[in-house]
């Protein structure tokens, strides 16, 4: 893996990185990526190579409409990855599993909204792992192999944060992935990822 590092300010990441840090700024809002390298101090490090939002959507597009490769299988896309006093970690992709498997009540997914499952994280440690429903336009009918994105945003691991904080992130990443493919269909993510019942 290639790293990519600056043990300075958040200034200089933004000097030295300005692709990785306009995406994480894309994705996850300004206003959260101030909160977040807030939390992860001054010795921060990018892990990420340079990928920009275009990119990462363009790639998940092309995959949804070409024929799949089985042996290959689908890219992950690291999208925003930083290093400090705890970590924030993003990946993006197809998800290998399947809308009955994240619909099983007696399994680990929860329910968020009507169209979008999460499990782990602020549902019981780790890593939390968000999935939702996302036609591609343009797909041939019946090609779209894999009809879930997925979004696995790692636990920030900082005092400072809160499980209310890393759900508010895990939606907002989500929401900006849906948007950025623009999935025709409009799954809907709420904030939080809450369900509403509660």
């Amino acid at each position: 893996m290639l790293v990519l590092t600056a043990g300075c300010s958040s200034e200089s990441l933004r000097e030295q990185y300005p692709v990785q840090w306009q995406t994480c700024d894309d994705l996850f809002g300004v206003k959260n990526m101030k909160n977040v390298r807030d939390m992860l101090g001054d010795d921060q490090e990018i892990l990420n190579r340079p990928i920009t939002v275009d990119e990462m959507a363009n790639g998940l597009k092309s995959e949804a409409r070409e024929r799949y490769d089985p042996v290959s299988g689908f890219d992950d896309y690291d999208v925003c990855h930083l290093d400090g006093q705890g970590i924030l970690w993003t990946v993006v992709g197809w998800s290998a599993r399947s809308l009955k498997q994240v619909s099983d009540p007696s399994g680990r997914w929860h329910p968020v909204g009507p169209d979008a499952f999460a499990k782990g994280g602020i549902y019981g440690g780790g890593r939390t792992v968000t999935v939702f429903r996302c036609k591609v336009a343009g797909a041939a009918k019946g090609r779209q192999v894999q009809t879930l994105l997925e979004v696995s945003l790692s636990d920030v691991s900082n005092p400072k944060s809160t499980d209310e904080f890393e759900a508010h992130l895990s939606a907002k990443i989500a929401q900006s992935v849906r948007d950025a493919v623009g999935c025709v269909n409009r799954p809907e993510i709420p904030e939080g990822l809450t369900s509403g019942e509660a």
